[in-house]
């Protein structure tokens, strides 16, 4: 069928401006047609909490006198107010109550930092706050979220109200504001899995092992070690014996990609763990959850090779990586924060965290072309089921935003997908350049034109084309064009916060990273002999998609992928895992 184009204004003014854009009320996902499902004043929300989140930042890389020990090393000082960040969370969770009127018992913004970085974890999200009864009222909180991004000022206030103040200082005893209990908040009360005394351990100590310092270890008075592989085996102990329900059942048992709740699968899985002779073998000791730990001999390796009997390898991992430490969450959550760092720096970069950056109509079209290609985004994954596909930075804007109204993002998914499509943050680079090359392949084999526009070379793409949008062969096509910004055209860049360069397996991964720069280099000489010069568009300048790593503070725990975000080497020293980004 022929197509026809939307129709366009333009805005009456002495020069002339750009074509003015207008998103269709609907958008095609699978088979099912739906209203929008972000909005431009959402993602405007979402990028006001982002400014908030660098300006945090950048006030704790400045703040030399914040710690003693730290004051020559910006980024691991930020890596322990990040671990402090976390404490404060959790007490937050731990009471806040079901009946509390939510603007009222709302957090300072560096545990908002936390929330929002769990929210982008959505799978373990929603499973926690499903599945860990001390988690529940968290649910109820995040239920209120679309009424937050009404209203972002709520979540990056500089001056909150009293009752608001007031409220968490007298249920979580620390200061509210983030800076006045770093300096208050030195240690973290732990319970010895030997003897179940309460010890507090500093967060920071100079021989690195701080509960903050991947190292850490502190000896309890009954003259044990604690490590927070210990910890992690500890509560896993306490877990398997939890006769209550929803308790009972192990992390990472219940989400699904068709189910958020499957008690079935969790039942199943519990048992083939509880028929564990060996867990299970009389000793001396009368409490349950001490059997378990002296019959494995407090050792997380022992646990897995009796559980790996029981449970495939795939599943244990998932499991076992959920407990890593002490915390009430299955997933680490500093960890999670510094990896979305770089995303935040990336949006901070494209100068879109600026306030009244989208004031003007003529830039506001960027956000609903963000818009305009998240639902697109969609709806390939709804349309191939079996890929991985790996967003642009706009794409992931958009992607970002629909996640923090959790349960509206759950429906969705389910609805229009036909799946849970799950936001995974730690998927090795080598995999992520991949899955973008076919993500480039399929966008363009389903919407006939280009993925990406910020002067990247593409396979069998011509670079610097103006950017169009068609939203199913079976409707009439929208076209949709971007103010001249390069700013604009880099948003398409490839998004980078999920990439990782994984050291454990250092030879191969650089094989691999020296493939793709050759790959790299041949398409531009085919393009260039087929008479496509590749021209940068503008004045955006990138490096070749996941060739350029920068140093994470990471430890694999158990040896799995999954990080912990802490201080590496004892104190604070090399990353065994990079997050790559582009020069």
């Amino acid at each position: 069928m022929t197509e026809q184009l939307p129709p366009y204004t333009t805005i009456p003014q002495p020069e002339p401006e750009p074509p003015q854009y207008t998103l269709p009320e609907t958008f095609n996902i699978g088979r099912c047609s739906t209203r929008h499902l972000v909005r431009p004043d959402q993602l405007k929300a979402h990028l006001q909490l982002l400014a908030a989140f660098s300006h945090l930042k950048q006030q704790v890389v400045a703040s030399e006198s914040l710690v003693a020990g730290l004051e020559s090393d910006s980024e691991k000082r930020w890596v322990w107010f990040v671990n402090l960040a976390v404490e404060r969370f959790e007490r937050w969770c731990l009471t806040i109550k079901q009946s509390d009127t939510v603007e009222q018992r709302l957090p300072p913004i560096d545990v908002t930092m936390v929330w929002h970085a769990y929210l982008l974890n959505p799978s373990w999200y929603a499973e926690d706050t499903a599945r860990i009864s001390k988690l529940k009222p968290l649910a109820h909180f995040t239920d209120y979220f679309p009424n937050l991004l009404a209203n972002p000022d709520l979540l990056t206030t500089d001056a909150p109200r009293h009752e608001r103040v007031s409220a968490w200082e007298r249920r979580t005893k620390s200061p509210y504001d983030p800076f006045a209990s770093a300096a208050d908040l030195t240690h973290k009360s732990i319970e010895c899995p030997y003897c179940d005394r309460t010890i507090l351990s500093p967060f920071l100590q100079s021989n690195g092992k701080g509960y903050a310092q991947s190292n850490f270890s502190v000896e309890c008075e009954c003259a044990q070690p604690i490590t927070k592989e210990l910890l992690g085996l500890y509560k896993f102990a306490k877990n398997i014996v939890e006769p209550t329900a929803p308790d009972t059942y192990l992390a990472g048992t219940l989400h699904t990609p068709r189910s958020t709740y499957d008690t079935g699968r969790g039942d199943t899985i519990k048992k083939r763990v509880l028929s564990s002779y060996i867990i299970f073998q009389k000793n001396d000791a009368s409490d349950p959850v001490r059997q378990i730990l002296i019959n494995v001999q407090y050792d997380t390796t022992r646990m897995r090779t009796v559980l790996n009997k029981h449970l495939k390898p795939r599943l244990l991992n998932k499991i076992m990586g959920a407990y890593t430490d002490d915390r009430v969450f299955s997933l680490d959550l500093v960890g999670a924060v510094l990896r979305q760092a770089s995303f935040v720096k990336k949006m901070v970069n494209l100068g879109w965290t600026e306030p009244g950056y989208f004031t003007n109509e003529v830039d506001a079209v960027a956000l609903q072309h963000c818009i305009a290609r998240y639902h697109a985004f969609l709806n390939i994954m709804a349309e191939s089921p079996a890929s991985f596909f790996v967003p642009t930075l706009d794409i992931d804007l958009g992607w970002h935003t629909h996640q923090l109204m959790a349960s509206r993002y759950q429906n969705d998914c389910l609805s229009l997908v036909g799946r849970y499509v799950n936001h995974d943050d730690k998927v090795e680079e080598g995999q992520l350049a991949t899955s973008f090359d076919i993500t480039c392949r399929a966008w363009n084999n389903r919407y006939r034109v280009p993925y990406m526009h910020c002067g990247c070379p593409l396979p069998g793409d011509t670079i610097g084309q103006k950017l169009r949008r068609l939203l199913s062969s079976q409707t009439t096509s929208n076209v949709l064009l971007l103010p001249p910004k390069s700013d604009a055209r880099a948003a398409t860049h490839p998004s980078d916060h999920n990439a990782v360069f994984a050291l454990h397996n250092m030879s191969a991964s650089l094989r691999q990273r020296e493939n793709r720069a050759r790959k790299a280099e041949m398409r531009r000489l085919q393009a260039e002999r087929n008479g496509r010069i590749v021209k940068r568009d503008g004045d955006v300048d990138h490096g070749i998609a996941f060739l350029y790593p920068v140093p994470m503070f990471y430890y694999y725990p158990g040896g799995c992928v999954a990080a912990a975000g802490a201080v590496v080497n004892g104190g604070l020293g090399c990353a065994a895992v990079s997050v790559a980004v582009f020069g």
